[in-house]
């Protein structure tokens, strides 16, 4: 015999983490988009470069690229070490890839940066964002979601 209780408590647990995930996809979205329109472009120097190793994933290794660049804005001194907007540097499995995405910075050298308007710690090198979290984070909630509309259409 199926207990009713449970499976409505299983349908409004994964509701709540389906409109989650929906949630945290659009605030990743939202906050990339704040980050690139505030951008105010300054210069920047390259500190340091490296590709870091990392096997703690399950299942493979991460190569994770970093650029530490330091700039001056309204007289005061950051460093930064993020690549892009928002959640900054992805990894890659592919010390290559890794390697080829930092290949343009040089040790010593000016480049563009983007500075956050209104949050100057926040800076980035590329303004290109990431879209491939927030669609995986959008695209299970919503898979959430329609399993629990169509199981109440169903059921």
């Amino acid at each position: 015999m199926v207990n009713l209780d449970n499976l409505q408590n299983s349908a409004l647990i994964t509701t709540l983490v389906g409109v989650l995930l929906l949630g945290a996809s659009g605030y990743l979205v939202y906050s990339q988009q704040q980050s690139l329109s505030s951008g105010v472009q300054i210069e920047a120097t390259v500190e340091s470069k490296q590709v870091d190793r990392d096997s703690s994933r399950r299942g493979g290794i991460d190569f994770t690229p970093r650029v530490t660049y330091s700039y001056t804005y309204n007289g005061e001194q950051y460093t930064s070490q993020n690549i892009r907007p928002g959640l900054g540097t992805s990894s890659s499995n592919s010390r290559s890839d890794a390697e080829d995405r930092i290949s343009q910075y040089e040790v010593g050298e000016t480049t563009t940066a983007y500075v956050v308007e209104g949050s100057p710690s926040k800076s980035y090198l590329k303004k290109k964002t990431s879209i491939i979290l927030p669609l995986m984070l959008g695209g299970f909630g919503a898979l959430l979601l329609g399993r629990n509309a169509y199981r109440s259409l169903v059921g």
